[in-house]
C-alpha cells in the first residue's frame, strides 16, 4: 500500500518552477518557417516556401544560427573558389549564418545576439534583437520591424527541437 503524508494535500504538494527563457532556449532547433509580412499586407518568403535551418544556443550564453534556401543551383566548377559570379550571387543571397553570444530580457520576452561572425559583413560588431515565444514545444523568434522606403517588413520564423 503506498504511503501518503496526511499533513499536505495533493493541490499543496509543491511545484516545479517553470523554466526561465533562457532555460527553454538552450539545445538545438530545426527551421520550420520563415515569413515576412510587410506593412501593405504582402507576405515573402526569403528563403523559399521550405527552408532549412539551425539554430544552436547553450548554457554559457553562445549562439549560432543559419538558414538556407532550398533549391540553391551548384556550382558548375564544382569549386567552393570558383563560382561564377551569377552563382556566388545565388549562393549567398539564398543562405543566412551567424555567430556569437546572446542574453536574454525575460520581462521583455526579447533575446540579442551579439552577433561576432557573420556571412553578411555588415552584421559582424552588429547587435540583432528578436522577440520569442514558446507555443506548443515550438519557438517563434520575430524581428523588429524593418524600416523601408514605403513600407515596414517584420519576419518571424517558427522553430521546433532539433535531432
Amino acid at each position: 500500500m503506498a504511503q501518503t503524508n496526511p499533513g499536505i494535500s495533493s493541490a499543496e504538494k509543491p511545484s516545479r518552477p517553470k523554466p526561465s527563457g533562457k532555460e527553454m532556449l538552450l539545445g538545438t532547433w530545426k527551421l520550420v518557417s520563415c515569413v515576412g509580412n510587410w506593412s501593405d499586407g504582402r507576405v515573402t518568403y526569403s528563403y523559399g516556401e521550405n527552408p532549412a535551418g539551425m539554430l544552436v544556443y547553450d548554457a554559457q550564453g553562445h549562439f549560432c544560427g543559419q538558414i538556407q534556401g532550398q533549391g540553391r543551383p551548384l556550382f558548375e566548377s564544382g569549386n567552393l573558389l570558383r563560382g561564377a559570379p551569377e552563382e556566388i550571387k545565388s549562393a549567398f543571397e539564398g543562405y543566412v549564418a551567424y555567430y556569437g553570444t546572446y542574453e536574454v530580457d525575460e520581462e521583455a520576452a526579447s533575446l540579442t545576439h551579439y552577433v561576432q561572425g557573420s556571412l553578411f559583413p555588415n552584421w559582424v560588431g552588429d547587435t540583432q534583437t528578436r522577440y520569442y515565444s514558446f507555443e506548443d514545444g515550438r519557438l517563434r523568434l520575430t524581428t523588429p520591424p524593418f524600416v523601408g522606403k514605403r513600407n515596414q517588413l517584420t519576419h518571424t520564423l517558427l522553430w521546433e527541437r532539433g535531432n
